[in-house]
C-alpha cells in the first residue's frame, strides 16, 4: 500500500519546488520547518504542518529581510547561507539555512528556508563542532578598516547577525524594534551614514522615528 502525504500549498507555486519542500520536510522530521517564500511578495507559498514558527500558508515575511539575505549571498558570491545559529526563545537554539532560487537572468524568485531546532544537540556540542560553528562577531572599528573593505558589507553582516537575536520575521512591535536598535547602536552601526536607510528599510520605520527611538535608548541609558 502506497503512503501518500497530503499538504496544503499555494496552487500558484512552482509544483517542482513544492515537491522538493515536501521531500526535505519528510527527511528532517518534526524538529525542522521547511518554508518556501515568494521573493517578490514575501508570501509563504509552502510550509510544513506544525512548523516551529507557527506560521501558515499565506503569511508574509518581510521583503526587506529577504532582500538583505539576498544581498549577503551576492556579496559572498553564493546562493545560500547555511548553518546560522540564533535563539528564537529562551533555551531554544535554531539553525537557519536559506537558498535563493533564481531565474536564468539571476532574478530571485523564491527563498527556500530550512530551520532546525538543534537545542538537544547543545549537550554534545564538543562532538559536533562543525554543526555549531558560529561566525565570530564583527567589530566595527574604523581605524582598522582597510582601503579595500566594503563598509556597507560589514554593516550588512552586523545587521544580519544582530537580527538573529529576535524573530526576524516578526519585528512589528515597538519593543522588538527598540531591542534591535539598541544592539545595533552598541555595535557602532549608526556611525556609518548609509546604515540609517538600510535599518529603516528592514524595520519598516521612517528615519524620524528611528532617530526618536535612538534618543529614547540614549535617555534610558543615562
Amino acid at each position: 500500500m502506497k503512503l501518500v502525504h497530503q499538504y496544503n500549498y499555494n496552487m500558484n507555486a512552482n509544483k517542482n519546488l513544492i515537491e522538493i519542500c515536501q521531500y526535505f520536510s519528510e527527511i528532517l522530521g518534526p524538529s525542522s520547518e521547511v518554508i518556501l517564500h515568494n521573493a517578490k511578495t514575501g508570501e509563504i507559498e509552502w510550509i510544513n504542518e506544525g512548523a516551529l514558527s507557527k506560521r501558515n500558508i499565506g503569511d508574509k515575511s518581510k521583503i526587506a529581510i529577504l532582500k538583505l539575505i539576498n544581498s549577503k549571498c551576492i556579496n559572498e558570491n553564493t546562493n545560500r547561507i547555511v548553518g546560522a545559529l540564533n535563539v528564537s526563545e529562551p533555551d531554544r537554539l535554531i539553525r537557519t539555512n536559506n537558498l535563493m532560487i533564481r531565474d536564468d537572468d539571476g532574478k530571485v524568485l523564491y527563498c527556500l528556508s530550512i530551520n532546525q531546532d538543534v537545542s538537544g544537540f547543545a549537550q554534545i556540542e564538543p562532538f559536533i563542532k562543525n554543526l555549531f560553528a558560529q561566525q565570530s562577531k564583527i567589530n566595527l572599528n574604523f581605524d582598522q578598516i582597510g582601503d579595500n573593505e566594503d563598509i556597507e558589507d560589514i554593516m550588512v553582516n552586523i545587521i544580519l547577525e544582530e537580527t538573529k537575536h529576535a524573530d526576524i520575521y516578526k519585528l512589528n512591535s515597538k519593543e522588538a524594534k527598540l531591542n534591535i536598535l539598541k544592539r545595533l547602536s552598541a555595535r557602532g552601526v549608526f556611525k556609518v551614514r548609509q546604515s540609517v536607510p538600510k535599518v529603516c528599510e528592514i524595520l519598516e520605520i521612517a528615519q524620524p522615528t528611528l532617530y526618536k527611538y535612538l534618543k529614547q535608548i540614549e535617555q534610558a541609558q543615562e
